[in-house]
């Protein structure tokens, strides 16, 4: 009896050691995946993105889209913060493994063509900026700053992370409304309703 208790603790400490592990590797490679992202390195970001995304919306398209959206002359977006909060239990499916990455992140967006207009124009803009962000992100999390005509948006949003054997360690899929599509054609439901009940 006690060898079988000596043997229980020590499987016990094993399998947390290995929920441990992956959850440390999972975090560790979305910290670098949002690195690229505040880098501008969109190379870095599809690199970590899972490679069946590029089905529907082929990489160099998206690319073009990202420079575009992101060297923009009139509106500049910077990434202030990225910082994972905490990672699910791990659920297999016909062996790809997904788990789910909860994470804050906070972005500036700055209206650089609206700050050279008249001051009760660009207080007009701004607020309208913000209420149609706060409708997006919910009241309180945005703050807008008239003096550089900038709004900071805070969200704590949700991705997928997947380690399929057909590609190289843990690649993420994002999990909002401009992904939603893409995202239920990929992840299976029962999986997606799994992972996201543990937050």
């Amino acid at each position: 009896m006690k060898h079988l208790a000596t043997l229980l603790i020590a499987l016990l400490i094993t399998t947390s050691g290995l929920a441990q592990s992956y959850k440390t590797e999972i975090t560790k490679e979305a910290e670098t995946y949002y690195k690229h992202m505040e880098n501008k390195n969109f190379d870095g970001v599809f690199d970590y993105m899972y490679p069946k995304v590029f089905d529907f919306a082929p990489r160099d398209q998206m690319k073009m889209a990202m420079d575009q959206m992101f060297n923009s002359k009139e509106m500049k977006i910077e990434f202030i913060s990225n910082e994972v909060q905490s990672v699910s239990d791990k659920k297999e499916v016909d062996d790809i493994t997904y788990a789910a990455v909860f994470y804050n992140s906070k972005m500036k967006m700055t209206f650089v063509s609206e700050q050279d207009k008249p001051e009760d124009d660009k207080a007009s803009f701004l607020g309208f900026m913000k209420g149609t962000m706060e409708s997006q992100f919910g009241e309180g999390n945005v703050t807008s700053d008239v003096k550089d005509m900038s709004l900071v948006i805070n969200m704590d949003a949700n991705m997928f992370a997947i380690n399929d054997p057909k590609y190289d360690g843990w690649k993420f899929i994002g999990n909002d409304d401009s992904m939603t599509q893409i995202t239920n054609s990929i992840v299976p439901e029962a999986v997606r309703t799994e992972l996201l009940k543990e937050k």
